[in-house]
This record gives structure tokens, sequence and C-alpha cells, in this order.
């Protein structure tokens, strides 16, 4: 609060609250000019003045102090929730007023609100009224099928019990809904493919070897449609793996021919390894088995070593373990 008042020599200014001195917590400023108080809300409404004096005489200033603040109110009622039946409560409508206006309801949140209690409302029995249960499951999935529900009169109380009620007393209200209608009336459609194409392929590896056929979408009438109408249903496949005559082909391996030498380190034998087809039995180009493992056409054989550090012919060798074990070779 501002003391505008000035003089010459300067005057000697005294705050007063309600004609007494001030006894709430504060700070003067500016010579006295200016009143700073430190906690409004200890303060009560009233009238604050200032006396300002020096030799030329006095001159007393008033000004009246008026607290306004955020409160919640609870003094409407919002619409009650049900019109008949045992569930109808009614809440306290909760709003924000400054001096018994409304405001924006942003200025009370750092005030804590009310508890709020619900109130019971329009506890009363209900007209009489039609009551449907949910829609039973269609009888076909498509081309057209029916489902049904049930459909009864009924009153509910205010204890909440529903009572049985003759289709009379509903009809004088409403109309009587439908108990059956009809579902699923899109036509039944279905996957149709044709024969599958000439398989054709390199036929190096089993299933590098390919046929197509072509898939349709049709009613069950033979009607053609869009592919769209059957995306529900799986489809079936349009391209697949598939083995030709060609195809049928292996790697033919002859019997491994006799060791070049009985013993050391430099004996081999080989045999014939040939890519031939399974029903002709004849030879084909090799590339066409290389999805197989190659079997060997040739091995090492007879690694022992030479006795005396030599390589023996077969019959020498039968001699000479002969005459170490003492018996004629004949």
């Amino acid at each position: 609060l501002g003391c505008a008042v000035d003089g010459h020599p300067t005057p000697n200014i005294t705050w007063l609250y309600s004609g007494k001195p001030l006894s709430l917590r504060h700070r003067l400023l500016a010579v006295g000019r200016i009143l700073q108080v430190l906690n409004v809300s200890d303060v009560p409404d009233g009238e604050f003045s200032c006396l300002a004096q020096n030799e030329a005489g006095s001159l007393t200033q008033k000004t009246s102090l008026a607290i306004q603040e955020y409160r919640w109110s609870v003094d409407k009622l919002m619409a009650c929730s049900a019109s008949c039946g045992h569930k109808g409560v009614q809440l306290p409508q909760l709003r924000c007023l400054l001096d018994g206006a409304e405001v924006n309801i942003s200025h009370c949140k750092e005030k804590p609100k009310p508890a709020l209690q619900p109130i019971a409302c329009n506890r009363r029995d209900c007209p009489s009224r039609w009551m449907v249960t949910s829609w039973s499951p269609c009888t076909r999935s498509c081309g057209g099928g029916i489902q049904t529900r049930r459909v009864t009169c009924q009153r509910l109380t205010a204890k909440g019990s529903s009572v049985p009620m003759s289709n009379e007393a509903c009809a004088q209200v409403s109309k009587r809904p439908v108990d059956t209608q009809n579902c699923n009336r899109q036509p039944c459609v279905e996957w149709v493919a044709s024969s599958w194409g000439q398989c054709n392929g390199p036929c190096i590896g089993p299933r590098l070897a390919v046929q197509h056929r072509q898939i349709f979408c049709q009613t069950k009438d033979g009607t053609s449609v869009s592919l769209d109408q059957c995306s529900a249903l799986p489809r079936p496949l349009s391209t697949q793996n598939c083995w030709t005559d060609i195809c049928g082909v292996h790697w033919r391996v002859s019997l491994w021919t006799v060791c070049t030498a009985t013993c050391g380190n430099y004996g081999f034998q080989s045999r014939r390894v040939d890519c031939v087809h399974v029903r002709t039995n004849k030879p084909v180009l090799e590339h066409h088995c290389s999805w197989r493992p190659r079997p060997a056409n040739w091995q090492r054989c007879n690694i022992t070593p030479c006795e005396n550090g030599m390589l023996l012919r077969e019959g020498e060798a039968v001699q000479h373990r002969g005459r170490k074990e003492g018996r004629a070779i004949s």
C-alpha cells in the first residue's frame, strides 16, 4: 500500500490498521511511504490509514482492504443418472467461485476439494418397456441366413427387480422390436484353381523346377467375381516346386581298381564316377548332379611300412614271410 504525501520538511509517516498501530507482519519501504503486508491471509477485511506529520501540520489518507479468495462451491446438483429404477444418483456440481462469481476451475486447483456424496434420485418404478437379448449367430455364413432374439415386456422396479408384463402394456408405449432378421446376405464364394502347368526349370537341385496355375474367385454357381470377395478364405498356392523326368539323376560309381602298391606311401586306386539318369541309366552332363556331393574317384591304399625299406612284389613278399616262419612254399 502506498501513502502518496509529500512535504517540507519531510513528513514523518505512521501506519494504522482500523485506527490502531499495526500488529500484523509488515515491512516499510521508501522511508515509510510504502507498506508491504507479508501475509495477506492473516489480514481480515478492514481499513488501512497513513498519518503524515511535520511542522506544517498533519494529513491522513485511508484505504479499504477487501480480501477475495477462490473457493469451491457445491451448491448445485448434476442431472440424475437415471429417470427411474434403482440406480439413479446425483452428484454435487463442483464450481470455483471468486466473490460469488463462477470462474475457471483451474483457479481452485490449490484448494482442497470438498468430499462429494452422491444423492439418490428418481428411485421409482419404470414404465413397462421392451427388453431384447443379443442376436443369435447367423444360421448361414453366406448366401442369406437368419438370426433371432428374444423380445419380452418387463418393468424395472425401484428395488431393482424386473417384473414380467403383458405385451399390451409395452405396446401402448412403443412398437414391439423385431425378433428375426436376415443376415450374411453376401453370395457364397470359393477359390477355384486351374490345372497345374508344365514343370519347367534347370533341375540343378530338387527344388528348382516349378509349375504354375491360375487362381480364380467365383460364386457357387460359377460366376467369377473380384479376388477381394474371397480374401477371407485361405488362398490356394499358384506356384509350387515339381519334379520332372529330367530331374531324376544320381551319381553312379564303379568298383575300386586294385591298389597300385602293396605297401608304402604311394599306393592308390581309382573308380569311375558318372552322372546318370535314374530311369534310363544313361550318362548325362555332370552339372545335372552338381546339387549332390560328388563321390571321390580315387583314394590312397595299403599305406603300411614296407620291410627292409624297399617295395617288394607280391610273390616275393609271400616267400619272404614263409622263410621267416620256417615253412616251405610250393
